[in-house]
């Protein structure tokens, strides 16, 4: 078995002159590159971060409502009618931007009567509309979740 480095001559290097002035400039530049690359993508992962824990609690108020809309219709005392309670304009909080400083949107539901017709039959329904809006102070732009539930008349008890 041969020894893996030679004992008369323990130098790999042909040169030990160390490393020239351009080498080390390209190692800096090629470094910057890739940090400053992952840089901007944790910049960017952040704030598409925020914006989805925005649209998912905006989505989740709005499906409570429609859940809360379910539970007025389920409950009220002429059951072979649709009966829901439609708003505009109710503040809900959405997020905490700074300091406790609330991000607030506006929520409204609507409710439009509609049918299908299937085959022969004509089947009423009302379709209730869940809608959340909000102006993000990251995009400046306005941002909306909007959800839809089809509640159909029930027959007879």
């Amino acid at each position: 078995m041969t020894p893996r480095f030679l004992h008369d001559n323990t130098c790999l290097l042909d040169n030990e002159r160390g490393v020239t002035l351009l080498e080390v400039l390209v190692t800096v530049a090629v470094l910057s590159v890739l940090v400053i690359t992952i840089y901007i993508g944790i910049q960017y992962a952040e704030k598409q971060t925020v914006l989805n824990y925005r649209m998912r609690a905006a989505t989740l108020l709005a499906t409570g409502e429609l859940d809360k809309q379910y539970f007025i219709n389920k409950y009220h005392a002429n059951r072979n009618d649709l009966e829901f309670s439609p708003f505009s304009g109710r503040e809900v909080v959405i997020d905490m931007i700074k300091k406790g400083e609330p991000l607030i949107g506006m929520q409204s539901v609507s409710a439009i009567r509609q049918s299908e017709l299937m085959g022969s039959n004509q089947y009423p329904y009302t379709q209730v509309t869940s809608r959340i809006e909000w102006k993000d102070p990251l995009t400046d732009k306005t941002q909306y979740v909007e959800m839809r539930e089809d509640f159909y008349v029930r027959a007879g008890n």
